[in-house]
């Protein structure tokens, strides 16, 4: 029987990214400080999976260049947005991000053009993605972070077909592990007002990139990204 995280410990692991996030959340004055807090939470989530057991981790199947599962839509919440959008300012060159604009710019036209619930079970790849890794790895979303399988086989098969059962291969200990304390950061997060709404990846990081006042509206508890960035599975 596959190994599990009990209900007393996701709670701990909930309840110390509730604490941490939402203290370091009330001392942010200026977008800087906001980016500082939500380092600390990617960082809460790497460390969670470091002190997840050696046993666990040796069952996870996911390696460099194993990219099935960067060929599916990405929901986050604008956080995450900001997040990626201050690494990528930071760290790319001014002719990688003009590359990276055009292709979230595809992105965004493609995911607009479907119809119905038609992005739930697209496939492309993450504009993100370059030579099968992630290019913003250190600044990836909370859902990249915490999906883990044990078998890149059912990956592959889900890329090519959204039927295929990616749960039966989740690894259930570690999965508990990184959602717990995943929720505890959106948790702290919606409860101090912040905009909490559900957005396409791509979408979302190609208006932030191309629309300065975004964080600063978000900031304010504002909508952080117009209506057409949203992962509305009836878009």
């Amino acid at each position: 029987m596959p190994a599990r995280t009990s209900v007393a410990k996701r709670f701990q692991l909930f309840d110390r990214a509730v604490a941490g996030m939402g203290k370091r959340l009330l001392k942010v004055r200026a977008p800087a400080q906001m980016i500082t807090a939500l380092r600390w939470g990617a960082d809460e989530m790497e460390t969670t999976y470091a002190q997840t057991s050696a046993r666990v981790r040796a069952t996870v199947a996911c390696r460099d260049g194993c990219d099935f599962c960067c060929h599916v839509p990405v929901d986050v919440q604008a956080h995450e947005v900001f997040f990626a959008a201050d690494h990528i300012q930071v760290h790319f060159s001014p002719a990688a991000l003009i590359k990276l604009l055009a292709r979230l710019a595809r992105h965004r036209d493609r995911i607009g053009a479907l119809a119905g619930g038609a992005r739930v079970t697209s496939r492309s790849p993450c504009p993100l993605l370059r030579a099968g890794s992630c290019s913003i790895y250190p600044a990836r979303p909370e859902a990249c972070r915490a999906h883990h399988t044990s078998d890149a086989a059912v990956c592959e098969a889900h890329r090519h077909d959204p039927t295929t059962d990616l749960a039966k291969v989740y690894v259930p200990a570690l999965r508990a592990r990184l959602l717990a304390v995943k929720f505890g950061l959106d948790e702290a997060i919606e409860t101090l007002g912040y905009d909490e709404r559900c957005y396409d990846f791509g979408s979302a990081l190609h208006e932030a990139l191309t629309d300065s006042l975004c964080l600063m509206r978000w900031m304010r508890r504002q909508s952080a990204f117009p209506d057409n960035c949203l992962a509305r599975s009836d878009s």
